[in-house]
């Protein structure tokens, strides 16, 4: 489960945290209160952190007092050495089927992308998943509610109430091609995405199991 920053992360039901899967939160995701409950089992990180809000004051605060101290697998891009992490990667051409680790630095390389959440889902499928949900992939703008005093700009909320972008839209499309063509699955849990990249599902609990 690759989790975004969209609204969509607050409207799911207890049941969608309770799966048996890997939770991977990304950027903000430690400031949710609809993930206070939930196990994270990585957090991914796209940029330095002092981009992640606004204001220098805020993503500072966030950074020494909620991202340092969590214990929680953390990954970030290699070029952003002052952001504390348990793993740095460096971004190339395409989705990276197989490790390609730097000999100098051992940093394995992914997917070159705008988006957090392509970085995280090359992330773990290093780690061996093949089968992926997302949630909080809206682009129809909104941000998932955080803790004050998180719960301010972080600078981009415009950015999602606006037409996605080509190149966006692209990347998610080969993410998708790259994962099928190996025999894995995709799909978008996210209410309403605007991301058509992805196969919108409606998120059920049926009484034998979950239902995709």
């Amino acid at each position: 489960m690759i989790i975004g920053n969209g609204s969509s992360v607050d409207l799911m039901p207890p049941e969608f945290w309770q799966q048996d899967c890997l939770y991977i939160g990304t950027n903000r995701a430690l400031v949710f209160p609809s993930l206070a409950n939930v196990r994270l089992d990585a957090v991914v990180i796209r940029d330095c952190w002092s981009s992640l809000f606004s204001t220098m004051e805020i993503s500072r605060k966030f950074h020494f007092e909620i991202w340092c101290p969590a214990e929680v697998y953390k990954v970030g891009p290699a070029p952003e050495r002052n952001t504390d992490c348990d793993e740095f990667v460096r971004q190339v051409k395409d989705w990276q089927f197989t490790e390609n680790k730097d000999k100098a630095s051992g940093e394995s390389s992914i997917m070159r992308n705008s988006s957090v959440v392509i970085m995280a889902a090359n992330v773990a499928w290093h780690w061996g998943v093949r089968d992926f949900q997302l949630i909080g992939v809206d682009y129809h703008g909104g941000m998932a509610e955080m803790f004050p005093p998180f719960d301010v700009s972080t600078g981009y909320d415009a950015r999602y109430s606006k037409p996605i972008r080509e190149g966006v839209v692209k990347q998610f499309c080969k993410m998708r091609s790259a994962i099928q063509s190996a025999g894995g699955s995709i799909v978008n849990h996210s209410p309403g995405s605007k991301l058509k990249a992805i196969e919108c599902i409606e998120f059920t609990k049926a009484k034998a199991g979950y239902t995709l």
